[in-house]
């Protein structure tokens, strides 16, 4: 039955991944460059820690895009946000802090995310503070 399956999608599947969430999560937020060069290196970075790995794709796409809000003075979350990805912001905010002291304890030896992320071509968005989310 799998192999009927496959063959009438003519192999043609694909899982979600955290990235094809920030694509959809980010035209919701109206991101301009800034913002989305901010998320991506967030998401990125969620890349390095084993401890991320017990939230879903979308989870860690939703706290990316609220730590880069927040870190450029923009409301953490919005009403066009909540619609689209579902998440309010009060499940996003203890992710994100989870996020937050994730990437401040990547080891030195693997800050290569940083060095690219500090390059002209994506925004030069490393040297932007990244805003803790208090209560």
């Amino acid at each position: 039955m799998e192999y009927k399956i496959l063959r009438e999608l003519k192999y043609n599947i694909t899982i979600p991944t955290a990235h094809s969430f920030l694509v959809r999560f980010l035209k919701a937020a109206h991101a301009d460059k800034r913002l989305v060069q901010l998320s991506c290196m967030i998401l990125d970075n969620c890349l390095l820690s084993y401890n991320l790995l017990q939230y879903l794709p979308s989870q860690l796409a939703a706290a990316a895009i609220a730590i880069a809000r927040h870190s450029v003075g923009r409301n953490i979350w919005s009403p066009t946000l909540l619609r689209y990805a579902y998440y309010n912001q009060e499940e996003i905010v203890p992710i994100a802090r989870a996020v937050l002291v994730e990437k401040n304890q990547i080891p030195s030896e693997l800050k290569s995310i940083d060095k690219k992320y500090s390059s002209p071509r994506y925004g030069s968005v490393a040297e932007t503070p990244l805003i803790s989310l208090d209560e």
